[in-house]
C-alpha cells in the first residue's frame, strides 16, 4: 500500500509539472525585420511584430553599442567581434501599425501614417509611444492594445555601422539581442545592400536551427521557424568596398583572409555540434519508439494478468442466493479494493434490515416527508467493527444517543468542530471496513511487473522533457509523459484476485445479473418477499439499486393490487422493503453524501483562511558585434 501511495504521489507531481514544460506562455507569432545598408555605412531597420494573446503594448529595446564587445585594438582577434562593429547612434525613429491580415515585408514600404510620441501613457492608450534613452541604446514603448488586432511597426536608422577594411568591407550586426523575452514562432530577416554584386559572402550566428542564403546577390535572407526567448541572432555580410563609398569607418586592416578563417572555424564547430545533436536526436528517437513499445506491452501484459486472476470455475449466469454473509462494505472492497460513502449508506440500510435500527416518519408543517432512525439495541458486541462505527457515527456523533433525524444529519458538519469529529468517525468506519475486506484475502500482492511498469511509465516523463528540446522525427515522443501517466493509472488500478476473490467476484456478478433481471422472473421464480429488502442492501454497492427498486415496485403492485397506506407497510412483514428503500434509501444516501461534503468543505476552508497578503545554417551563438537589444509585450 505504501508503494501505491508513493506511486500516486509521483503521478500527481507528473500531472502538475508536465504543463510547465509542455505549454509555454503566449509567444510572438511573427517577427519580420528588413535591414537596408546605406552607401554611407548607416543601416535603415524596419520591423513588423505580431503578438499572440492579450497585451497592452510592446516594448522594443534597441542597442547600437554591444556592452560585451571588447575594445578594438587592430588585432586579428578583433575581427571575431569588437567595438569597431558598434554603431554611433539611433535616429529617425518612427512607429506605426498594420492590420494583422496585411502582415508582410511588402507592407513595410506602404506605411504613411505614424503614432504620436508622448511623455506619458497608460495601459489602454492606443497609437502613442514613449522613448527612453540609454547609454547604449533606446527603449521604444508602444501602446496599442491587442483588441485592435494590429501588428506593431517600428522603423529607425543606426548610424555608422558598416566597416571598411583595406581589402573588403563588411556589415556585422546583432539583429536581435539576448534580451528578447518571448519565444518567436517565425523570425525572418532580409538584409539588402545598396546594389547587386557578384562577390558576396554571408554568415549567420545564433541557434543552430537557423538558415541563411543570399538574395539575388543583393543581400541575405535569414529564417528561424522557431526562435526561443533570450537567444541572440547576428548576421555578417562581406562585400567589395565600392558598395559603401561614403562610409567613414575604417579599420586599417587586411581582413578578408582572417574573416574567412574565423567563420570557417565557427562553421566547423557548428557542423560538429549539429552532427552531435543529430546523433542524440536519432538515439532519442529510437529510445522513444522503444519506450512506447515496452510501455504499452507492459500495460497489456499487466491487464492480461489481472484478467487472468479473475478466471474461475464458476459459470452460472444467475445466482439467486447471497454468495457470502459479509456486509455490503466488504462487498464494495471486493469490487473496488476500496471503500466509499456508498458502503456507509448500505451498511446503515443493512442495520435496518438486521433490526438494529428502526425507521419512523416525522410529520411536519410543510408536509414534506422526513425520517428519523431509532437505535433498538444497546449491546453492539454482536456487530462487526464497521457496523459499530456506523452506529457511533449515527447516534453518538450526530444523534442524541438514541435517535437521529436524517434532515439534521445532512446539515451536520457545517461547523469546524463538528466537521473534524464527523470525519474522524467516518474515516474510522472506512478503516474498519477495509480491515474486514483485507481479512477475507480477496487479493494477492501485485506481481513485480507492476513495479517495472510504474518505473517505465515515469521514464516517459523524462522522454517528454528531453524530446521537447530536440528535433525528433518521431512525433509522438513529446507525448510520452502523458501516455506514461495514463498507462500508470491503468496499471495501478488493476486488481489481482486470489482464487477465493475470483470465485466471490464471479458469484456476485451473477447475483447482480439476477437482480437486474428481477422484473423478468415469473412469480414462481421470485424469492421470498421477506428477502427483498436484503437484496436492495447489496444492490446499493452493486450499482443496480435504482433498477431493482423500480422492478420491485411493479411486482409489489402485482402481488398486492389493493392500495396500502405506506405507513402501514412497517407493520407488514411482506412490505417492509418498500418502506426501507423507497421511503428511506434516497433520503439516507443524500444525507450521508451532504454531511461528508459539508464536513470536508469546512475543514478545507479552515486550512486556507489564515494568513494574508496581496495579490546554410547558423554558427553557434550570437556574434560580438554591435546592436542587439530585446523586448516583449506588456
Amino acid at each position: 500500500m505504501k508503494h501505491k501511495c508513493f506511486s500516486f504521489m509521483i503521478l500527481f507531481l507528473g500531472l502538475f509539472f508536465i504543463p510547465v514544460f509542455v505549454f509555454a506562455k503566449e509567444p510572438t507569432e511573427k517577427f519580420y525585420m528588413k535591414i537596408s545598408l546605406q552607401e554611407n555605412g548607416d543601416i535603415k531597420v524596419q520591423e513588423l511584430v505580431k503578438l499572440n494573446g492579450n497585451y497592452n503594448g510592446f516594448t522594443r529595446e534597441i542597442d547600437y553599442l554591444n556592452r560585451n564587445a571588447n575594445t578594438f585594438t587592430g588585432e586579428e582577434s578583433d575581427l571575431a567581434g569588437s567595438s569597431i562593429y558598434n554603431g554611433d547612434s539611433i535616429e529617425d525613429i518612427k512607429v506605426s501599425s498594420v492590420s494583422e491580415d496585411d502582415f508582410s515585408f511588402e507592407a513595410m514600404d506602404g506605411i504613411t501614417s505614424y503614432f504620436r510620441e508622448t511623455n506619458y501613457a497608460h495601459n489602454g492608450d492606443r497609437g502613442v509611444y514613449l522613448l527612453r534613452s540609454r547609454w547604449n541604446g533606446v527603449d521604444v514603448q508602444i501602446y496599442n492594445p491587442s483588441s485592435f488586432h494590429e501588428a506593431f511597426y517600428l522603423e529607425y536608422t543606426v548610424k555608422n555601422v558598416a566597416v571598411v577594411h583595406n581589402d573588403i568591407a563588411e556589415l556585422a550586426w546583432n539583429v536581435l539581442g539576448d534580451g528578447y523575452r518571448e519565444n518567436i514562432g517565425n523570425f525572418e530577416v532580409r538584409v539588402y545592400l545598396p546594389q547587386q554584386i557578384s562577390d558576396l559572402r554571408v554568415w549567420l550566428h545564433g541557434p543552430l536551427n537557423g538558415e541563411i542564403e543570399p538574395i539575388e546577390q543583393k543581400g541575405a535572407y535569414v529564417k528561424y521557424n522557431f526562435l526561443g526567448a533570450y537567444n541572440a541572432v547576428s548576421v555578417r555580410l562581406m562585400f567589395p568596398k565600392s558598395i559603401i563609398p561614403e562610409s567613414t569607418k575604417f579599420s586599417g586592416m587586411n581582413a578578408k583572409d582572417s574573416i574567412l578563417e574565423i567563420e570557417q572555424k565557427q562553421a566547423d564547430e557548428a557542423n560538429a555540434e549539429r552532427a552531435r545533436i543529430k546523433r542524440e536526436n536519432e538515439m532519442m528517437t529510437l529510445l522513444s519508439i522503444v519506450w512506447y513499445v515496452v510501455a504499452i506491452s507492459l500495460a497489456i501484459y499487466v491487464c492480461h494478468l489481472a484478467k487472468k486472476s479473475k478466471k474461475t470455475s464458476f459459470a452460472m449466469e444467475y445466482y439467486r442466493d447471497f454468495p457470502a454473509d459479509y456486509g455490503p462494505e466488504v462487498l464494495e472492497y471486493l469490487l473496488k479494493q476500496n471503500v466509499t460513502e456508498e458502503s456507509l449508506s448500505a451498511c446503515i440500510l443493512n442495520l435496518i434490515y438486521k433490526k438494529a435500527i428502526k425507521v419512523e416518519e416525522i410529520s411536519n408543517e410543510k408536509k414534506k416527508k422526513e425520517y428519523k432512525l431509532i437505535l433498538l439495541v444497546e449491546d453492539t458486541s454482536i456487530y462487526t467493527e464497521s457496523e459499530k462505527e456506523a452506529l457511533t457515527l449515527l447516534f453518538q456523533e450526530v444523534g442524541d444517543g438514541k435517535e437521529v433525524n436524517l434532515t439534521a444529519f445532512q446539515k451536520y458538519g457545517e461547523s469546524l468542530s463538528q466537521a473534524r469529529s464527523f470525519m474522524d468517525t467516518y474515516n474510522s468506519f472506512i478503516k474498519a471496513a477495509k480491515t474486514l475486506g483485507k481479512k477475507e484475502k480477496f487479493f494477492k500482492s501485485a506481481p513485480a511487473v507492476v513495479t517495472i511498469s510504474v518505473v517505465v511509465s515515469l521514464l516517459g516523463l523524462v522522454v517528454s522533457f528531453f524530446s521537447l528540446s530536440m528535433d525528433l522525427s518521431f512525433v509522438l515522443a513529446p507525448f510520452a509523459g502523458l501516455v506514461g501517466i495514463i498507462l500508470m493509472i491503468i496499471v495501478l488500478t488493476k486488481k489481482f484476485y486470489t482464487k477465493k476473490g475470483a470465485d466471490h467476484y464471479a458469484k456476485w456478478m451473477a447475483h447482480k445479473r439476477f437482480l437486474e433481471d428481477f422484473g423478468r422472473l415469473n412469480e414462481k421464480e421470485l424469492p421470498e418477499v421477506s428477502l427483498w429488502d436484503k437484496y436492495l442492501v447489496y444492490a446499493t454497492v452493486l450499482g443496480c439499486a435504482d433498477t431493482l427498486s423500480k422492478q420491485m415496485k411493479i411486482r409489489i403492485n402485482e402481488i398486492y393490487p389493493d392500495s396500502v397506506d405506506p405507513m402501514m407497510m412497517s407493520y407488514d412483514p411482506f412490505l417492509s422493503h418498500y418502506l426501507l428503500y423507497s421511503a428511506v434509501s434516497n433520503s439516507l444516501h443524500h444525507s450521508v453524501h451532504t454531511a461528508i461534503v459539508s464536513s470536508r468543505s469546512s475543514i478545507a476552508a479552515s486550512r486556507t483562511s489564515s494568513g494574508g497578503g496581496f495579490g546554410g545554417g547558423a554558427s553557434m551563438g550570437g556574434g560580438s558585434f554591435g546592436g542587439g537589444g530585446g523586448g516583449g509585450r506588456f
